[in-house]
């Protein structure tokens, strides 16, 4: 779509995108991942698709349930591969509205200037990995995580760092390498891959959730190296 008529994906209430608050989410179209247990395929191409909302639409959204909603997530795709992103944010404050923004990292330079109240950031796998789930992944990946990672802190905005241990994508010695990108301030939150519709049904069909035993395992990795760290909903 081009500039100005971005299509949303629109869940209008949700009681646990948005710690502490009941919210709408939106969702924009793209992504430059491919990740194969991803929930949202419809977005990840960026369609074009009569089913999703203009902005006119969600902001009206927005007007009529203000009071019994507080909080708006922008997700994804992945938001900040919209330049408009940063417009909608201030829009939708103007409302009353206190933002969350869900990314992956990408981009960095994105994450220096969104004025967020909230950041959940995913981190996928070992860095030196991304290349098996971002096609044609440049050189410098693992420096766009850091990178992430540091605007983030650095933003002073409430965050969490968020990690689905999709099979085959987070190992114990993948959690070993992503711990060293960690910071004992950072709260990690590890959730468990959910089989369903996903990107990649093929791969979905060869793999299932992991035990709580091989959770327990992962989550010591992190804890062991001093990550503020928990199993989400545990």
């Amino acid at each position: 779509m081009s500039a100005g008529t971005i299509g949303f994906g629109l869940q209008k209430s949700s009681l646990i995108d948005y710690p502490g608050r009941v919210a709408a989410v939106a969702f924009l179209p793209g992504c430059p991942f491919a990740c194969p247990y991803c929930h949202n395929p419809e977005l990840v191409s960026g369609v074009d698709d009569d089913s999703l909302y203009s902005w006119a639409q969600v902001r009206t959204h927005l007007q009529a349930r203000f009071g019994l909603l507080s909080g708006l997530v922008f997700s994804g795709g992945e938001p900040s591969m919209h330049d408009e992103l940063g417009d909608y944010i201030e829009d939708a404050r103007a409302l009353g509205y206190a933002i969350k923004v869900d990314t992956n990292g990408w981009n960095p330079d994105a994450l220096q200037t969104l004025k967020a109240d909230y950041i959940a950031m995913d981190l996928k796998t070992d860095p030196a990995r991304y290349m098996e789930l971002w096609p044609n992944a440049p050189a410098d990946a693992s420096d766009r995580i850091e990178q992430s990672l540091a605007a983030i802190r650095a933003s002073k905005t409430a965050y969490e760092i968020r990690i689905t241990c999709a099979p085959g994508f987070v190992r114990p010695h993948d959690a070993q390498a992503m711990a060293a990108y960690l910071q004992p301030q950072d709260t990690v939150l590890l959730q468990r891959y959910r089989p369903g519709r996903v990107l990649n049904p093929e791969w979905a069909d060869t793999v299932s959730p992991y035990s709580e035993e091989l959770m327990n395992t992962l989550l010591s990795v992190f804890t062991q190296a001093g990550i503020n760290a928990r199993i989400r909903g545990a």
